[in-house]
């Protein structure tokens, strides 16, 4: 861009019409005493002169208006590439004939391939099109919506949408506009499988305590059937105080009114307390649950310690109804100068590959765990991560090439200042 010093002009010129003025007055007093080349000189040039420079000074001010239209133009298009670069939508531009002619960095992402491959290629000339490119090019009116669904590398259900809006007919030019809705058909199916827990969790208990009541009420009833009955109505309505107090933990997580009162806590300690109350569910299977590294007296964290044994209760209660019969379930702890890891190791379904990224989230159940044990509620796991994020550590999954699951989590090793 042209820069121009005003105040420097302004003093030219104003030196220079005072050179004209004041030759000018000589000449008018003295005309005798001018040559016609004086005249010429100390007159026309200074006033040529002056011409010039104001000539200059608006032509340069003309230049300069015209660098910084320009530059305006190269920020506005460059703002403009950098807004359909930065689109959470895939954005495919191609003619009539199928020719494509640009492509942003999100359709280069969804479609799983470079811009620079595809760019001025018809379809008939990609190797081996994805099955969303194909769709790109499906026949379609202006404002039409596509659905198209396959499944991704792991194995997981992609689902994508794709809009036709004529760009310039003239032209030929077409735009695709591609979004991702994996996301929301995910939480689609998840509230509709919410809607079918709740009602089962809710009506199965509530319908068997309906039955006891009902052979109570009879009017022949004997000592067996009373007791039968009173134990059936016990263990439903414990079942339903059970759930009740899941949902109540979910609600309190997400409203921030889960307390926490952090101590000195013996991870070990609370750990082999877990393991005793699952020792006669785990000895009528045969289920070995190995917890030699985790000794009381040795592993210590500043946390709540019964927002703590939840979280191990979760693990251990898991993993157990997950295992197949006769199988092995193996706590360990460990810890380094800052972190301390608990983790529970079994062999038993494992989680589908393409599950592991919604392990931890609200009502989530992966298709296995569905398989073996149908009355879950896929909570679990979500307070499990919200209890241990609070003590400030981490949760994970790794999964076991031979079969089962590796669970676990970190917290921060207890230091005295820690709690007062």
């Amino acid at each position: 861009m042209v820069k121009i010093d005003k105040q420097k002009i302004r003093v030219v010129a104003g030196v220079l019409a005072l050179v004209a003025l004041v030759n000018g007055g000589l000449l008018y007093l003295y005309p005798e005493r001018f040559s016609v080349f004086a005249y010429i000189l100390f007159v026309f040039v200074p006033l040529i002169a002056i011409v010039l420079f104001v000539f200059a000074k608006f032509s340069l001010l003309f230049l300069k208006r015209i660098d910084e239209e320009e530059e305006e133009g190269d920020i506005l298009r460059e703002r403009q590439k950098e807004i359909v670069e930065n689109m959470m939508e895939g954005l495919v531009v191609h003619n009539v004939s199928g020719k494509i002619l640009s492509v942003n960095g999100m359709a280069e992402q969804f479609l799983n391939t470079k811009g620079s491959y595809i760019k001025d290629k018809n379809i008939s000339e990609i190797d081996s099109p994805s099955g969303l490119l194909k769709a790109v090019f499906a026949p379609m009116e202006d404002g039409e919506e596509l659905e198209i669904s396959f499944k991704g590398d792991v194995g997981q259900d992609l689902f994508y949408q794709v809009v036709q809006v004529s760009l310039n007919k003239d032209r030929g030019e077409i735009l695709k506009i591609i979004r991702d809705v994996t996301r929301a058909k995910y939480l689609d199916r998840m509230k509709s499988e919410y809607i079918t827990i709740m009602s089962h969790k809710i009506l199965t208990p509530l319908t068997n305590i309906k039955w006891a009541a009902g052979v109570l009420s009879g009017k022949i009833v004997d000592e067996s059937k009373i007791q039968s009955s009173a134990k059936n109505i016990t263990d439903n309505a414990n079942e339903l105080i059970e759930f009740t107090s899941h949902l109540l933990n979910i609600a309190e997580v997400e409203e921030g009114l889960f307390g926490y009162k952090f101590e000195k806590t013996d991870m070990g300690e609370l750990t082999q307390g877990v393991i005793k109350k699952y020792q006669r569910e785990s000895l009528q299977r045969n289920i070995k649950i190995l917890a030699d590294e985790a000794q009381a007296g040795v592993y210590f964290v500043s946390g709540d310690k019964n927002r703590l044994e939840t979280a191990i209760t979760n693990y251990i209660d898991n993993s157990i109804k997950y295992s197949p019969n006769n199988g092995q379930i193996e706590v360990s702890l460990h810890q380094d100068k800052y972190t301390l890891w608990f983790s529970i190791k079994d062999n038993g379904v494992g989680v589908s590959p393409e599950s592991v990224e919604e392990l931890f989230t609200k009502f989530f159940r992966d298709k296995r765990a569905k398989a073996v044990h149908t009355e879950g509620t896929g909570v679990g796991l979500f307070i499990v991560k919200n209890i241990i994020e609070k003590h400030g550590g981490k949760v994970g999954y790794d999964p076991i090439k031979k079969g089962g699951s590796l669970f676990y989590f970190t917290l921060p090793v207890y230091k005295e200042k820690e709690v007062k």
